[in-house]
């Protein structure tokens, strides 16, 4: 079985649909937290759906070394599959999804109270090409979704392969990442250096103090769920899979001027054959639980003899480095994306959840095909930031109070406004959602405000 806290039941509507073409659909036993035995039928059957998942993302088969490393890795979640018995390897599953309970940071109070909402993470989503157009993702998202709903968890997250696809469920992207290049020659520092010290130590060093600081990262904005184990080892170049990169890695960590570990990076470089002062830096993660920490650890990764780019994926969108410098223009958005999608399954529950700055009120006219969140919800902030929400009686959303902002929208934009990170006003200019009150939206964003754009550090 999967961990207790996420082995909930099959959805029975999408067991039906995927019955009526002949289609097998199963949890599998995965052994909980320490997995399954070697050799046994369920750690076969447990390896045949890793096996599927990365075929499904075009990925190389694993060996059986990267197998039992992912099997122990992957234990824990709620491992569904759906087979078909007429295909020629019939115990191979043709569709994967995977799913766990996770917590979402919300960002902090004004008092530095951090905010986490449990949420149902999804991943692993695959369907074979050779059983496409046929209703199997919408069966295996929308059972996920009644699942969770059923469970009691107000809303579902995922990272996605194509923005294209998650919005039918009412998924919307909350949190968006930068991929920077800085052009790392002459640069000069405006930032003071911190008073602590940056420190070089061995990858495997991180390993032990990694999940904390990067929890207390994320406590300081929304967005970020918490990594699984088998992230870190892969990071750090202690995984099967990533083992061969551990000579290539480097990392630095910094400790403020107490002594206390504050942040750290891991970093790789490459030369050019044709050039060796042209090196190129690849900051593979940074991590700081303080802005002394983020500012010291750029500085060192920027101040590198022989290296004249360095290069930064998946970044925060504010991301504060141009600041740093005398010249901002060095720092070059290679990318900007989406990256984080959410789907509120219970609006009160969300909304209540998370902090808010300033006092106000606003009714929100949300729609939902799939009626999770559907409903007029009247949303008031006190003095004291705390939020309430219940749903508006038909005569109080038809004749709100003068003065109260009214928007209507779909659950998706919800999904998108909930963390702060997109603007209501954006969303009403781009048709997303509809003013029934004059400046709804801009008033909405008052309350929505927060002081870090939202920012989910990795894939999940």
């Amino acid at each position: 079985m999967t961990d207790p806290a996420n082995a909930l039941p099959l959805d029975e509507a999408a067991r039906i649909a995927l019955a009526a073409q002949g289609l097998d659909y199963a949890v599998l036993d995965t052994g909980g937290a320490d997995g399954t035995a070697a050799g046994s039928p369920e750690a076969a059957a447990h390896e045949r759906w890793l096996q599927a998942y990365h075929r499904g993302f075009h990925f190389e088969a694993l060996s059986p070394e990267q197998l039992a490393e992912y099997r122990a890795a992957l234990a824990g979640p709620r491992t569904v599959g759906v087979w078909d018995a007429t295909a020629a390897e019939a115990e191979h599953p043709i569709a994967t999804v995977a799913s766990w309970r996770s917590p979402l940071s919300l960002g902090e109070t004004a008092e530095g109270e951090a905010r986490a909402l449990e949420g149902w993470a999804i991943s692993l989503v695959s369907v074979a090409a050779t059983h496409r157009r046929r209703g199997i993702a919408n069966a295996l998202l929308e059972g996920e979704l009644r699942a969770a709903q059923a469970a009691g968890l107000p809303m579902a997250m995922l990272t996605v392969s194509e923005a294209t696809i998650y919005g039918r469920w009412g998924f919307g992207p909350a949190a968006s990442i930068a991929d920077l290049r800085i052009d790392a020659r002459g640069l000069r520092f405006t930032a003071p250096l911190p008073s602590g010290r940056v420190h070089r130590v061995s990858t495997p060093s991180l390993r032990a103090v990694a999940p904390e600081l990067a929890r207390r990262a994320a406590q300081r904005r929304g967005g970020d769920v918490p990594q699984r184990p088998l992230h870190w080892d892969r990071l750090l170049g202690l995984s099967t899979r990533t083992a061969a990169r551990a000579n290539a890695l480097r990392a630095v960590r910094y400790d403020d001027e107490r002594g206390q570990t504050q942040g750290f990076a891991v970093y790789s470089l490459a030369a050019n054959p044709r050039d060796f002062a042209d090196h190129t830096l690849t900051v593979e993660y940074l991590c700081a639980a303080t802005d002394d920490a983020l500012v010291a650890l750029w500085h060192y990764l920027l101040d590198q003899d022989l290296v004249a780019t360095v290069v930064a994926a998946l970044r925060p969108i504010d991301e504060p480095l141009p600041w740093m410098l005398a010249d901002p223009r060095a720092v070059h958005t290679t990318g900007r994306r989406e990256h984080l999608w959410l789907r509120v399954l219970d609006a009160p529950a969300a909304l209540t959840a998370r902090p808010y700055a300033v006092s106000g009120s606003a009714l929100l006219r949300v729609s939902d095909p799939l009626g999770f969140a559907a409903g007029d919800w009247m949303l008031e902030v006190g003095s004291d930031g705390a939020a309430t929400v219940t749903a508006a009686s038909a005569r109080a959303a038809e004749h709100p109070s003068p003065g109260t902002p009214v928007v209507a929208l779909d659950v998706a934009e919800l999904g998108s406004l909930l963390l702060g990170g997109t603007s209501a006003e954006t969303l009403h200019a781009a048709g997303r959602i509809a003013e029934r009150s004059p400046g709804a939206a801009a008033q909405l964003d008052t309350l929505l405000r927060v002081p870090r754009a939202p920012f989910l550090s990795y894939w999940f």
